[in-house]
């Protein structure tokens, strides 16, 4: 296994973490606290411990115009796509594909779940 390890970095309540026009820079794993998740035009989001967002950093996706700001102060573990491209190759061959299809659907569950909202 890689020793490579994602930095986990907090924010204070009311902190917009990226915006319209500013993509996510990384995916984002919420430790703790909550976030507001918006697309133009939608309700925003509420996201919890447990919850990801930002993946279309990690599959370059174009920029939906999202928005995400911290309702409470917020703990989040940060996987940019280089260090996770450099723990992918550091993996056995079967691990990598493993993981690149949990991502896959991670991301495809979360475009379901705002096209839900949207109704």
């Amino acid at each position: 296994m890689s020793d490579v390890s994602f930095p986990v970095q907090t924010w204070p309540a009311g902190a917009v973490l990226f915006g319209p026009g500013q993509p996510p820079a990384a995916m984002y794993l919420i430790e703790s606290g909550e976030v507001d998740l918006a697309l133009p035009g939608r309700p925003a989001r509420r996201l919890h411990s447990g919850d990801v967002f930002g993946e279309q950093a990690i599959f370059g996706g174009e920029d939906p115009g999202a928005s995400a700001q911290a309702v409470s102060d917020l703990v989040c573990t940060v996987v940019d796509v280089a260090t996770l491209q450099s723990v992918l190759r550091s993996q056995k061959s079967m691990t990598r594909p493993v993981i690149e299809a949990v991502m896959l659907q991670m991301y495809l569950h979360n475009a379901m779940q705002a096209g839900q909202a949207a109704a």
